[in-house]
């Protein structure tokens, strides 16, 4: 009896090396994973890898192209009639929306501001307009002012005033209207002071008068105007700068 346990083992060792055994009990049996391969999505990642390395690359390329643009050197106020002065450089990337290259400048001088720009600002072509700034339906008209027929502080181109008739005695005016009168309801100062003239190298002509304005007036409301002026009975005060007046600077 002991003599068979040998045997037994060498039987089930052939059995185990024997073929893989097939029908009912073969079924069984979990089949084991099938790696799918899927060489589209490996090349679809290695461009993806690929274009994000040429994107940070342009960006980092682009970050050092810069040029020369124009800025405003100073405040300009809207009207004003722009001199190569008023024009300073800064150097900012290339792909800078709305700048003006510095070498243009010469497009720019002799042209008028149609709005106010504050210093530093990165100017573009719609802040300027060749030629004659006064719109069609208006006209500019000259007043001076006294003392006590202006802000304490002056006016400066670019201000929105309100006129006033006034009368020196309060009773009689040149217009025939009482004192008090709103002449215009609101216009744009172009032009404020007299420029002083040869002004020293190195310094900025100022204003000699502070009395002296013009206005940018309807072209209905000039002649009062005129007249009032004239006989010394107009008196402005300042408006909220967000005012629009009923005629302004033409704007592209």
């Amino acid at each position: 009896m002991p003599s068979a346990v040998p045997t037994l083992k060498r039987a089930r060792t052939r059995a185990d090396s024997g073929p893989p055994a097939t029908g009912p009990a073969a079924a069984d049996r979990l089949p084991g994973p099938v790696r799918e391969r899927r060489p589209a999505l490996i090349a679809f990642g290695l461009v993806l890898v690929v274009g994000g390395a040429l994107g940070s690359a342009l960006v980092v390329h682009r970050s050092g192209d810069r040029v020369d643009v124009l800025v405003a050197r100073h405040e300009v106020a809207p009207g004003a009639l722009v001199t190569a002065d008023d024009f300073g450089t800064a150097r900012v990337a290339a792909d800078g929306a709305a700048t003006v290259p510095a070498s243009a400048l010469a497009n720019f001088v002799g042209t008028y501001a149609t709005t106010r720009i504050p210093a530093d600002t990165l100017v573009n072509r719609t802040m300027f307009l060749a030629g004659d700034s006064v719109p069609a339906g208006a006209a500019v008209v000259g007043v001076v002012l006294g003392p006590e027929q202006r802000p304490t502080q002056g006016l400066a181109s670019g201000d929105v005033v309100r006129a006033y008739l006034v009368a020196a005695d309060g009773s009689t005016t040149v217009t025939g209207q009482p004192p008090g009168t709103v002449l215009l309801d609101a216009a744009r100062v172009v032009a404020a002071g007299t420029p002083a003239a040869g002004p020293a190298a190195g310094q900025v002509a100022v204003a000699s008068d502070s009395g002296t304005v013009s206005l940018l007036v309807p072209t209905g409301d000039a002649a009062q105007v005129v007249a009032a002026a004239a006989a010394g009975q107009v008196a402005l005060v300042r408006l909220a700068e967000a005012t629009t007046p009923p005629v302004d600077l033409v704007r592209e």
